[in-house]
């Protein structure tokens, strides 16, 4: 962006007078840079030189940004729209976790009579699934057939997103097998859904078609199709599944992976293995695995290491009331009523007054 900012200086330095394009151009610089202060300051000095393309860049750095009601309003200056301008501003509130704004706008889209296109669908079905809104995201797959917009991957993926989220497994396995080929975006969409619905086995049959076919898996398909032998309590194959990870397809195991390995083996029970995982992980990134080791160590009654853990923990804190509530449920399995005062206490001070006596007394007896 240096290196923008120095050719805009050197052209109001020299009085040069910007073209349109070049005008955009410098917007672009200083959107894209996330400098907005700039990016507007030069937005208003274009005056009623701004068209079309000026506001979507504006908008689409608002929407980068998180300021998404800033967005809104440069949208809503707008005399003419086009296409790209709406799709930014409907993708800004998906993006934004505001599916029902985007949902309110398509509608509004709809009655200026703007055609919508992939983009357009790929938003809407992503907002569908935000609100878990089956009876939305049926409606869009029937604009998707009315309109004739072909299924590629980019909105068969969405699709089956879509129906995974809403809790249609059926719906997603539908879309899949219709789209006609499998990419891998594809296939990790229906591993996602597959997993979360806890078919294990379905996952790697999945994952064994995608060798047979020429389907390389990327980093995302081994965080779902590991949750899925995760879920299913799969513990061979799941450390058959990270070991083809990191040995036949040479990708280097980030957080989501080793979390998923660390919880697996905390199911299964293997909470030493897993403690020592959580050492690799960076220390921002340990609280929600010793959540689970914890939550494992109680259900296995692993006193030693709990203790461990429930230090770890404390060291890492402060926590939401369910890390402290946990806490107390280990101390009070652990016999070390003193260590549950003091969780009481300490919930006390952080304001988080929500009652662990019922799962203290539940542990004692």
């Amino acid at each position: 962006m240096e290196y923008g900012r120095g050719i805009h200086a050197y052209l109001i330095k020299q009085g040069i007078r910007c073209s349109l394009n070049l005008e955009n151009a410098l917007l672009g610089i200083y959107a894209k840079g996330g400098d907005m202060d700039m990016a507007f300051r030069l937005f208003l000095a274009m005056k009623d030189r701004k068209d079309v393309v000026s506001h979507t860049i504006l908008i689409n750095g608002y929407v980068d940004s998180g300021l998404v009601d800033l967005a809104r309003g440069i949208f809503d200056q707008m005399i003419v729209k086009d296409l790209v301008s709406w799709n930014s501003m409907i993708h800004g509130y998906v993006k934004a976790k505001r599916p029902s704004d985007a949902l309110l706008l398509f509608e509004k889209m709809e009655m200026e009579s703007v055609k919508a296109d992939e983009i357009t669908i790929v938003s809407l079905l992503s907002a569908a699934a935000g609100l878990c809104n089956l009876q939305f995201g049926r409606l869009v797959h029937r604009f998707i057939l009315q309109r004739d917009i072909r299924i590629d991957s980019f909105v068969g993926t969405a699709l089956i997103d879509m129906y995974a989220k809403c809790g249609s497994l059926e719906d997603a396995m539908l879309t899949f097998y219709k789209m006609g080929y499998i990419d891998t975006y594809a296939c990790t969409a229906v591993i996602t859904g597959l997993a979360n619905c806890g078919h294990g086995s379905k996952v790697l049959t999945l994952f064994e078609q995608m060798k047979k076919e020429g389907i390389e898996p990327n980093e995302a398909t081994f965080v779902a199709a590991l949750n899925a032998c995760s879920r299913s309590g799969l513990l061979e194959e799941g450390c058959l599944l990270f070991d083809r990870m990191t040995g036949v397809y040479n990708i280097k195991p980030k957080v989501e992976h080793l979390g998923c390995l660390i919880d697996l083996f905390s199911r299964a029970g293997l909470l030493y293995q897993a403690e020592e995982l959580i050492r690799t992980l960076p220390t921002q990134e340990r609280v929600i695995s010793y959540k689970t080791i914890l939550s494992a160590c109680i259900n296995y009654s692993e006193i030693d290491l709990g203790k461990k853990v429930a230090e770890e923990l404390i060291r890492l804190g402060p926590h939401s009331h369910e890390v402290y509530i946990l806490l107390a449920n280990f101390y009070a399995l652990a016999g070390q009523w003193h260590n549950v005062v003091e969780i009481r206490k300490l919930m006390k001070e952080l304001d988080m007054r929500k009652d662990v006596g019922v799962s203290v007394v539940e542990v004692s007896q």
